[in-house]
């Protein structure tokens, strides 16, 4: 689970019941953020639905 102080515009997260890695595009202070997809498409996903990403799973 991500806390929003943690969560940054242009940051990259993982979704956390998928796996998918999203790039964060907007961050709201209602509890949620606009993450887009990287096969393309921006949605709006909770915060607590998201994960920090570690830096060695994004070099694959």
């Amino acid at each position: 689970m991500m806390d929003a102080k943690n969560i940054q515009k242009g940051a990259q997260a993982k979704i956390a019941s998928t796996g998918q890695i999203v790039e964060v595009k907007r961050v709201s202070n209602h509890g949620f953020s606009v993450v887009r997809f990287q096969t393309g498409g921006d949605y709006m996903i909770l915060n607590d639905r998201l994960e920090t990403v570690e830096r060695d799973e994004v070099q694959h």
